[in-house]
Order: C-alpha cells, then structure tokens, then sequence
C-alpha cells in the first residue's frame, strides 16, 4: 500500500503544480493583452499632440519630431510586445517566452532614451510628454512581475526584467484611461495646450 501511494502522492503534487502553473500563464497572458490595446492608443496620441500644436506654430521643427519618435518607437514596441504574448498563448516556448521578456527591457531603454534627447521648450508640454511616457512604461514593467523566468534569458536582461517588475501594481484599462486622461490630458490653463491635451484623451 505504501509503495502504491507514494507514485499517487507524486502524481498528485505534478497535477497540482500543473494547473497552477497553466493558471498562472493565463493570468500574466490577459493582463497584458487587456492593457496593450490601451497602451498603443497612448502612444499614437502622443503622436497626435504634433499635429495639433504644428496647427497651431507651437512646436518648432526639432521638438515635433523629438515627439514624434517618442510616439513611433512605443507605437512599434508595443505592437511587437502584443504580437509576442499571442504568439505565446498559440504556442508557450521558452524562446517565445524570452522574446517577451527581451522586448519589455527594451522598452524601458528606448522610451527613457527618447525622452531625455528630446528637448522640448514648453515646460509644461515637456512635462506631460514625461507622464505619457512614464505612464507607459509603469504598466510595461509592471507585466515584468508577472513573466516567469525563462532560463535561457541572458542574465543582464533577466536581471533588469525582474528588477523593473518589482513592487509594480498592476492597472486595469479603465484605470489607464483614468490616469491618462488625468495626467497627460488634463487642463493646463494654457489655451494652446489645452485644445491640444482635449483631443489626446483616451476614451
């Protein structure tokens, strides 16, 4: 009888870990894919403040496309970044899986490096262009607590994935959109702005 239960015992303890796992992997899969649709409309309507402030003579022609990179290199990264998850949920490989976890440390070295070479005059543009990229980038790192580790991920990326995942809360899209729209997109008392930031909002 013992040595009958010891292989249930195991198999048990295996199943056990099984579903938690696939559990797990379908909690860190939604999270994102819920929040990217989000994140991509962020980045295109940071794109969109060009368009309106050229209208307007605001912007001079370096600050415009400063901010128009800021937009297309999120834009990019997070469509990669949405492709990758549904690759992973069609298919979980661990190649799959570093893929992930590479572009996500790429984000948070792109975005950073945008926003410091681009100088822009305006002091309060200048500051809500750092919250949209800011808030973009929280909610990218905060899928990086989520990722399991994958064993064949150099060291350095792994350490950087794990190191911007911690202590990151984790938002929901209607959270996003609040954040958004209150942070990037809310009034500045500057006219100019303003009619600018009211057609950035995330609905």
């Amino acid at each position: 009888m013992k040595c009958n239960s010891r292989p249930k015992a195991v198999l048990v303890a295996l199943l056990a870990i099984s579903l938690f796992t696939t559990g797990c992997s379908a909690q860190w899969i939604s999270v994102a894919l819920a929040d990217l649709p989000v994140l991509l409309q962020m980045a295109l309507n940071i794109g969109s403040l060009v368009t309106t402030l050229q209208s307007g003579q605001q912007l001079s022609a370096s600050e415009a496309q400063a901010i128009q990179n800021i937009s297309a290199e999120a834009s990019k990264d997070l469509n990669l970044l949405q492709t990758l998850y549904n690759q992973y949920q069609a298919s979980p490989t661990a190649g799959a899986l570093q893929k992930i976890q590479s572009t996500v440390a790429d984000i948070n070295q792109n975005l950073p490096a945008l926003l410091q070479a681009a100088h822009i005059g305006d002091a309060v543009l200048s500051a809500r262009v750092g919250a949209a990229v800011n808030l973009i980038l929280a909610t990218v790192t905060s899928f990086a607590a989520l990722i399991p580790q994958a064993s064949g991920m150099p060291t350095g990326r792994k350490a950087a994935a794990a190191q911007i995942g911690k202590k990151a809360a984790i938002a929901k899209p209607e959270d996003l959109k609040k954040q958004w729209n209150q942070t990037v997109c809310g009034v500045t008392g500057k006219a100019g702005l303003d009619s600018a930031f009211s057609v950035c909002q995330v609905k």
